[in-house]
């Protein structure tokens, strides 16, 4: 990962530090607090060469090699930078200035999480991200409301119940959340739900 920063970038880090082998332990840190857009190396002052604490912000864009998004699959959270969707409905007549995306956290739960233009999840800390994905693309009601109960795919609601657990839902204007099933009804979005399947 270190090698992915570009010497040029470490020289300019190197030149505030008392021992420029302190670097490797600086930059794994700035590596590993990573966002969609920053690196943040953070010189601690008994470190810092001016005996105060030292912040180096640069553009991830610095990074020499970065992971593709990969359309369709769990990508890494903070590796993965995401694209921009634009999927949400306009509010009048503008696009919204967020995405939705399908959050995978650490310990196993899954939630809706959103994600401003300028890469800054909301109101999820970034720390408990492990990966995102992009919602399914929307049901057919009219088809799926003909179909028997399929666990892979999407379900009519209210035709068909879920077992208990966490769920992607289509609400009545096309939008896709990640709600719970629980005590037979939802947590969230209760009258909008239309459509419900497993998260894959």
């Amino acid at each position: 990962m270190i090698e992915q920063i570009p010497d040029s970038l470490a020289l300019r880090v190197k030149l505030f530090l008392n021992n420029p082998e302190d670097f490797e332990t600086i930059a794994k840190e700035a590596f590993e607090r990573r966002d969609a857009v920053s690196l943040c190396f953070l010189i601690p002052e008994d470190k810092s060469r001016t005996g105060h604490q030292i912040a180096v912000i640069a553009d991830r864009a610095h990074l020499t090699e970065e992971i593709p998004y990969r359309p369709g699959e769990w990508n890494k959270w903070p590796d993965v930078i995401p694209p921009r969707l634009n999927t949400e409905p306009p509010i009048n007549g503008k696009p919204q200035e967020c995405d939705y995306w399908m959050l995978h956290l650490e310990g196993g739960r899954y939630m809706t999480g959103k994600l401003t233009s300028q890469k800054s999840w909301i109101q999820v800390p970034e720390q408990s991200i492990e990966a995102y994905k992009e919602f399914s693309e929307p049901a057919d009601m009219e088809t799926i409301d003909a179909y028997d109960y399929r666990e892979d795919s999407w379900n009519a609601f209210p035709k068909h119940k879920p077992s208990p657990g966490t769920y992607e839902v289509q609400l009545k204007d096309g939008r896709r959340r990640v709600v719970t099933w629980k005590d037979d009804k939802w947590t969230f979005y209760g009258d909008e739900i239309v459509a419900f399947k497993t998260i894959l």
